[in-house]
């Protein structure tokens, strides 16, 4: 059996998917469905002791920490070891994974599929079974989006949740800490370990809406179909076609100006930044901060709002990807855009809302290739809700 440090160098040749190993015990791993002794790569954007956090840049971020950042303690607490951190989309700037300055990361399921970002390489890990569990960020996708590019589970949990210290930030009012896994026991244990208090036990759940996935014709027939068979009752009235368009609309300003607050201290290294990342950055340098309080204030009305979609069903399922993966060779200069807009579609409105959200993969355990996902939302605090869904809906695949 091929050990830790062998998948590792494996992943990182093969799929470009680690910017550095951590020293570790190789002795102390567990192959086990529990955390202790569970090996975990954390996206390079987390504070491990001692470790250069490089945020996927050439920029001097000034970041050789000397503690763990909150999320690494409380994982290593139930005994996980850090063994690795993951390539990213520089400074987490992009839903493609098309820029680091480590080099793309490749999909281990498929290599001419675009593989997803920000947190491509922690996709990656867990897609190309090197590891378990990984660690990622999701601010409009960033989890969400690669689980779906390359067939393997991706939670983002309620906003505030989980702390960010430590963590370099890409638009704080959004930014969560998320998980890759090869199953949804393993997030769970993971999200229980690093939440802030004891998260609200799962409720059972009767019914689910599947407005979004209709609207997708024959997309999703085989998902419908074993739904049908199941003891879940189905409801339609979650359009989410005008909280996609408001999210949409206060997320920009919003997410511009964090970005460009965040980045102002490291402009004087302008040059070091991929000329793509620091076009972006700069986008941000003239929102106002009187547009920017309107968008907040939006913000808050609409998270209020927005809980009236889930009157008739405590979850709603949708698309995670609106057209399904998308290839390399059909992403130009000219749709780059518009690709990137497809792939976050379905997923930014629940950062905005703070909502949690799991990706789970349509794809059978033995299939080649990445197939499609399925997303799975639910009400601010019921993450295990969320997850005991989830789980339920493997188990008709």
């Amino acid at each position: 059996m091929s050990t830790v440090s062998d998948r590792l160098h494996h992943a990182q040749q093969d799929f470009n998917a680690v910017i550095a190993v951590i020293p570790f015990d190789e002795q102390a791993v567990e192959e086990s469905p529990t955390l202790k002794g569970q090996p975990v790569a954390f996206k390079d954007i987390v504070d491990v002791a001692f470790v250069p956090t490089t945020c996927g840049t050439n920029v001097d971020v000034g970041r050789i920490p000397i503690e763990d950042a909150p999320v690494v303690q409380r994982l290593t607490a139930k005994g996980a070891l850090p063994v690795a951190k993951a390539n990213l989309q520089e400074f987490s700037y992009g839903i493609l994974g098309d820029a680091s300055a480590y080099g793309r990361v490749i999909n281990p399921r498929d290599p001419e599929v675009c593989g997803g970002g920000s947190s491509s390489g922690s996709a990656a890990l867990v897609a190309c079974g090197a590891l378990q569990l990984t660690v990622g960020s999701d601010s409009a996708g960033s989890v969400r989006v690669p689980a779906a590019c390359q067939g393997v589970l991706g939670f983002k949990p309620t906003f505030g949740v989980i702390p960010v210290e430590g963590v370099f930030p890409f638009a704080p009012s959004f930014d969560c800490i998320g998980f890759f896994a090869s199953s949804i026991d393993l997030i769970e244990q993971a999200f229980i370990a690093t939440a802030d208090e004891d998260p609200a036990a799962a409720q059972d759940v009767s019914a689910v809406d599947v407005t979004a996935l209709k609207a997708k014709g024959e997309r999703f027939a085989d998902l419908l179909a074993a739904l049908e068979r199941s003891d879940f009752e189905f409801t339609e009235g979650a359009d989410l076609e005008d909280t996609i368009a408001a999210t949409a609309e206060l997320y920009e300003p919003m997410r511009l100006k964090e970005v460009y607050d965040v980045h102002r201290p490291l402009l004087n290294q302008r040059d070091k930044y991929q000329e793509v990342i620091l076009q972006r950055v700069l986008g941000g340098e003239n929102i106002s901060q009187e547009d920017y309080d309107a968008a907040a204030r939006g913000v808050e009305k609409l998270r209020e709002e927005a809980l009236a979609l889930l009157a008739d069903a405590p979850i709603i399922l949708t698309p995670t990807l609106d057209s399904g993966p998308l290839k390399w060779s059909d992403i130009t200069p000219e749709n780059t855009a518009e690709s990137a807009a497809s792939l976050r579609r379905w997923t930014e409105p629940f950062n905005v809302l703070g909502w949690p959200a799991i990706t789970v993969p349509l794809r059978g355990e033995e299939e080649e290739g990445v197939g499609d996902a399925v997303q799975v939302v639910g009400k601010p605090g019921e993450d295990l809700t969320v997850l005991r869904v989830a789980r339920a809906l493997q188990a008709l695949l």
